[in-house]
């Protein structure tokens, strides 16, 4: 399967679509490379491309009035970023390449045109937003209630549904995730999040393999949020 093909096929919205309907699609979308530290967008440009990561990670970040950084996602392969240029003149948060990153990407104008000409991809989208829309009110609520170290457990199993693969240790995390990384996306500091992982690496609920986090036992570590 040609790889452009492939990555696309791994975007929700454009899963009902048959082979020969993302075969076109294809056609709209071009690659593009970010060195580490580059953004593709900041918030507040106009929102003109959807990407899509083909390669990399890219932090989805909020700036506060005094400059601090607060992640609120890290998307990888096969995810998108700049939703806002389906239902926003202005991007709402700014993407920064986390290490070298290559995407293939669409502007607004041919989004809309393939909108217009696909039914069932004007439905995934609406499926998708309202989705992504949960998900974020659940952070939201996440945040504000739960201590860190559930924040952290469940950031832990949400990424292993969303990029985990069954081992014999266990279900691991696809992706290069590091203690910064974790720590700006739950809102605590790089120390508390070093304790909160080693505290679940003693009790048995988490480990790792070449860089990548395992957990162990994930209805173990379901009980576990659910007592803390």
């Amino acid at each position: 399967m040609d790889e452009k093909l492939r990555i696309l096929k791994k975007v929700p919205f454009f899963q009902d679509l048959s082979q020969s309907e993302l075969s076109q699609i294809c056609r709209s979308f071009t690659q593009r490379e970010f060195k580490r530290g580059q953004y593709l967008f900041w918030e507040g440009d106009p929102a003109n491309w959807l990407y899509v990561i083909k390669e990399g990670k890219v932090k989805i970040i909020k700036h506060s009035t005094s400059g601090k950084e607060m992640v609120l996602e890290i998307v990888t392969p096969g995810d998108i970023c700049g939703g806002g240029a389906i239902f926003s003149e202005t991007h709402p948060a700014s993407a920064k390449a986390a290490e070298r990153t290559i995407t293939f990407s669409i502007s607004k104008q041919s989004l809309f045109g393939l909108l217009a000409k696909y039914q069932s991809l004007a439905q995934g989208i609406i499926v998708y937003l309202g989705e992504k829309l949960m998900k974020a009110h659940e952070m939201i609520m996440a945040l504000a209630s739960s201590k860190v170290d559930k924040r952290i457990a469940a950031l832990l199993l949400g990424l292993s549904e969303k990029h985990g693969s069954p081992t014999p240790q266990g279900v691991k995390i696809n992706i290069r995730l590091t203690r910064q990384d974790i720590a700006d996306i739950v809102g605590t500091t790089v120390e508390t999040a070093i304790r909160v992982m080693s505290k679940l690496k003693k009790q048995g609920l988490i480990t790792s393999d070449s860089k990548r986090i395992i957990l162990i036992d994930k209805e173990k570590l379901k009980n576990w949020i659910a007592k803390n």
